[in-house]
């Protein structure tokens, strides 16, 4: 059990006067009801010294703590003044007979209002948010207010009691018309705090409540010719000058800042330039002296300056307002905005009336915005933003919810309306985007739900947006619509990015091989990489399952440098052991952004002892859409460090022969798609006769992938292919599996054992066939196919389904409900 210090002796100091204090307020205030012989000199004596402590006590507050200095002072001083200057009374102008004649003390006593009057505000100032510059205003109004009112009431009092000078009731009514004031302003304060201000404002506010009550009280009681009791009063005024001394030592508890809005804000100016007002048209009946007219003409134009103020404050709230809910990059709404339209839609759609919502996400944007710069991101969200803008219907509202998510708003639509405005939407972002003098192109996930067919409420109805577009972005099929039940797949999407962050460095990737054999000398001297992740429970999946999560959340680039790294690893241990071979390893667009990626390449193969040689990178075509210029740069510096780089799935992309004289590739990899059908189109091998064709005259090297039979492999020899891939050559497996793979798949120099390898194929898939137990009729049709190119032809002739194998992972178990790969990396 820990125990807080004792506090400082000074602050106990002031504890003990508090609690002195409240004992002779106590003690006096009995004394003025009970008549106690030999105390009533005494008892008005130390009246007179419970102000004095008061004040004392708040200019210690302000001398000894941090924080709201002035306020406590002005107010500590105003009490010392009302103090000294009630004693200066009692002694000098009570014993002459009670003048009414102005002197020193009301000096003393009227200092006490203008300092508590800035003590209050200054104290208010802490509370709000912002502090109008026209409080100030309304001060100067209630200032003039109440010297017209002053000088006006002064004057006909005066006419009422010639004996007494003008100045003489001037002063006098100035107390009760001060007090007014105090009340106005204690007033303000709880219409602009509400009714839970804090224990300090609640002490404060009846503290100058009681005073204000006093000194009315007073007032009235002198002027219907009476004489003051010491009671009543006297307890009034003690509890007035008590309550600041307790106030100023409280600690305040946090409260939320107050904005300074409400009634309370106008409620010195109104009252007052209404008396003003008054004053005015009474002038008109009866003789008022020009002092009051000039002042209280002063105080309606006044009130008319703080009306001028007002309506440009609401101008710049209107402002601040649209500016609360406009996205500063785009000028469209922002999120705040698009809720809040969103909630009037929902409203005000009865019968069979719907809306539709559409969400919208860019696609790699993370990967321009971290590789090029937020400047260039920024703009291409302006201009994604004017694009979406010109594909709208007039009326649709537009917002930018932040980062690159977008929402479009389709008032009077339905599933079928949406879906068009989707589909003009993904059309105009098709174009490619000149930021900067850069290329880009950026494609768009869109998810759509309609109300009430989807959700009953506008914040349900913005969550399966979300989830539909989470589905069209893992389908990769541009628009999707809401499905009931998708939200236990997002809730999955969302469990699996999580465990793949974590599984990053821990050891569960795992990056398998397949070979890549020489067609002239019958070497398998180079293999692909190909990643596989050892889910704790959902067994081992292949990268068209989490691959484009990865893609997604943005640690894409993580994911790489795992991969390189590993497959260097291993590849140094080939190397180690005398098998000479060189390993391709996968880029994705976020590695060709960026300009460090060259550098980081290069340390790892020093590191490594590894020439440049040992490695070769892939690249995708739709990867190379993204932004030209920089890519190109980026495959300069591999290439130039002598890394080998290959465009994978050639054939497949969006690029033109123009860029395979624009890159610095040294290999073309036609995908698989084209071997798979050279026996069923003659046009299919004319493709790849003409491509291996052209990579020759182009100086390059070309690869085939799927590659799965004997037909195709001498189909490809006979065309002068250099390297083939596939299953007919060797499977997808552990680096230990692949390494004996690589120690036997040695034929003589430029020859091929068609009948060796078929037999070595079907030895593979006999021993996968006992460890994964057997196979279906489907499975068998389709190996038997394999090894049979007759069989193979007839199958496909026939529509029968002849399993593409390529990245497949057949020698090690899967995991029920995962997808073997259909790509090494997607």
């Amino acid at each position: 059990m820990t125990t807080s210090p004792p506090p400082p002796r000074r602050f106990r100091l002031v504890r003990l006067a508090q609690l002195l204090l409240i004992l002779a307020t106590l003690a006096l205030s009995v004394a003025s009801f009970v008549d106690m012989p030999r105390f009533g000199d005494e008892a008005r004596s130390l009246s007179y010294g419970v102000a004095i402590g008061s004040g004392l006590i708040c200019v210690s507050r302000a001398v000894l703590v941090r924080g709201e200095r002035a306020p406590w002072a002005l107010l500590g001083v105003g009490l010392i003044s009302y103090g000294c200057g009630t004693i200066y009374h009692n002694v000098t102008v009570d014993s002459q007979g009670g003048d009414i004649q102005p002197s020193l003390a009301d000096l003393a006593w009227l200092l006490f209002y203008p300092a508590c009057y800035v003590a209050v505000i200054l104290l208010l100032r802490r509370r709000l948010v912002r502090l109008h510059r026209s409080i100030w205003l309304d001060a100067f109004v209630g200032l003039l207010g109440v010297a017209a009112l002053t000088s006006g009431i002064g004057v006909a009092m005066a006419r009422a009691n010639p004996e007494y000078s003008a100045w003489t009731m001037t002063v006098n009514v100035i107390y009760p018309l001060a007090d007014l004031l105090l009340i106005l302003l204690v007033v303000t304060v709880f219409g602009l705090l509400g009714w839970r201000p804090g224990r300090v404002w609640w002490l404060l506010g009846a503290g100058l409540m009681s005073f204000a009550l006093a000194d009315s009280l007073l007032l009235v009681i002198v002027t219907a010719g009476g004489k003051p009791s010491n009671g009543v009063l006297s307890s009034l005024w003690l509890l007035s000058v008590l309550m600041p001394a307790l106030a100023s030592w409280l600690r305040p508890r946090w409260q939320p800042p107050a904005k300074m809005s409400g009634w309370g804000v106008i409620a010195v100016p109104l009252v007052l330039a209404t008396v003003a007002l008054g004053l005015l048209v009474l002038g008109a009946a009866i003789d008022l002296p020009a002092v009051t007219v000039a002042l209280a003409a002063a105080t309606v134009l006044s009130a008319l300056t703080r009306a001028a103020f007002t309506f440009i404050e609401v101008q710049q709230l209107a402002e601040s307002r649209v500016l609360a809910r406009t996205d500063d990059l785009t000028g469209l709404a922002n999120r705040r905005g698009f809720i809040e339209r969103l909630t009037r839609a929902e409203q005000h759609t009865t019968g069979p009336d719907t809306f539709a919502l559409l969400l919208l996400d860019l696609d790699r944007f993370k990967e321009i915005n971290d590789s090029l710069g937020h400047q260039v991101g920024d703009a291409l969200l302006t201009q994604v933003g004017t694009r979406i803008s010109d594909a709208l219907r007039p009326g649709d509202l537009h917002a930018r919810l932040g980062g690159d998510e977008f929402a479009v708003l389709l008032e009077h639509a339905d599933a079928d309306a949406a879906r068009r405005v989707a589909d003009r939407v993904l059309t105009v972002l098709a174009d490619p985007f000149d930021v900067g003098g850069v290329t880009l192109h950026v494609g768009a996930s869109i998810g759509a739900a309609v109300y009430p067919d989807h959700a009953q409420d506008a914040h349900t109805l913005l969550q399966r947006a979300d989830v539909a577009m989470y589905a069209a972005k893992s389908s990769r099929t541009g628009v999707e619509s809401y499905r009931p039940g998708a939200d236990v797949n997002s809730l999955v999407r969302l469990d699996m990015i999580e465990s793949l962050r974590a599984a990053l460095g821990t050891g569960q990737l795992e990056v398998h091989y397949q070979v890549k054999v020489d067609l002239s000398s019958g070497r398998a001297d180079a293999v692909e990489a190909l990643v596989r992740w050892r889910h704790p429970t959902r067994g081992l999946l292949g990268p068209e399952e989490f691959v484009p999560l990865a893609e997604q959340a943005g640690f894409m680039r993580m994911l790489t440098i795992e991969v390189l790294h590993t497959a260097l690893d291993q590849c140094r241990r080939w190397h180690a052991a005398g098998l000479d071979v060189a390993v391709a390893v996968n880029l994705s667009a976020s590695d060709l952004l960026d300009r460090g990626f060259p550098e980081q390449v290069s340390g790892m193969l020093a590191g490594f002892g590894l020439s440049p040689a040992a490695l070769e990178l892939e690249i995708t075509e739709t990867t190379l859409m993204l932004d030209r210029v920089r890519s190109a740069t980026v495959l300069g510096e591999l290439r130039a460090l002598g890394i080998g780089i290959a465009v994978d799935d050639y054939g497949t992309g969006y690029s033109s022969l123009a860029r395979l004289l624009e890159l610095p590739v040294n290999v073309l990899k036609l995908d698989k798609s084209f071997i798979q059908r050279v026996e069923d189109d003659r046009r299919a091998e004319a493709i790849v006769r003409s491509t291996v064709s052209l990579a020759h005259a182009l100086d390059l090297r070309i690869v085939v992938e799927g590659v799965e039979t004997a037909a195709a492999m001498r189909m490809l020899r006979d065309v002068g292919c250099d390297l083939a891939q596939g299953y007919f050559l060797g499977e997808p497996g552990p680096s230990e599996l692949v390494t004996e793979q690589l120690r036997q798949q040695v034929a003589p120099a430029g020859t091929i054992d068609l009948e060796t390898a078929t037999r070595e194929a079907a030895t593979r898939e006999a021993t996968t066939r006992e460890a994964t137990g057997p196979a279906t009729p489907r499975e068998v049709s389709g190996r038997e196919a394999i090894r049979d190119p007759v069989a193979d032809r007839g199958a496909r002739r026939a529509g029968g389904l002849v399993p593409t194998r390529e990245g497949a992972v057949l020698n090690t178990p899967v995991a029920p409900g995962s997808t073997p790969a259909g790509s090494p990396w997607r």
